[in-house]
């Protein structure tokens, strides 16, 4: 068996012609049957609803039986059958529980949310507005630099400098 295959088969038909082959995947289920023309199919194994045996007297005599799979399709149910297959109660088996782990993988999917770990792009809150310092008055600016003057923490020199920048404003 190949090394992603879970389960396969080959139908053993009364008359040893036409036997279908089937194999299944954790995500698919391919079978093929024809001997003059060949008719393949491959269903998404988290597709299939519900499977059953069908055995008739020959069939169980001989250790086959025929699975019946049936397949959720867009317009309804299908039913496929794979005919004379050995220990049926085993491929019943293996195709449930595989098909069972592939619903539960699409339902979590479903509902599982991918976070990417980047935070998510907000615009940050408008800075305000730039507070424009108030209109003062020239003559108030004059006083308040003489005082400064006074209070030592500007030079005589530097009073007339940013006395004259005051004046020439006005």
């Amino acid at each position: 068996m190949e090394p992603e295959v879970i389960w396969a088969a080959k139908g053993q038909p009364i008359t040893g012609i036409g036997a279908g082959t089937y194999k299944l995947t954790a995500t698919m289920l391919f079978f093929e049957k024809g001997m003059l023309s060949t008719r393949a199919q491959q269903v998404p194994i988290a597709h299939v609803v519900d499977v059953d045996i069908r055995q008739s007297m020959t069939q169980k005599a001989r250790g086959v039986g025929n699975v019946l799979v049936h397949v959720q399709r867009s317009n309804g149910v299908e039913l496929v059958v794979l005919e004379d297959i050995p220990d049926p109660r085993g491929a019943v088996s293996i195709i449930n529980r595989t098909a069972h782990a592939a619903r539960l993988v699409e339902q979590q999917r479903a509902n599982t949310h991918h976070y990417s770990g980047v935070a998510p792009t907000v615009a940050p809150p408008p800075a305000p507005a730039p507070v424009a310092a108030p209109a003062t008055d020239p003559i108030e600016q004059l006083r308040r630099l003489g005082e400064l003057r006074d209070a030592g923490i500007l030079t005589e020199e530097e009073f007339a400098t940013k006395k004259a920048e005051i004046l020439s404003r006005l």
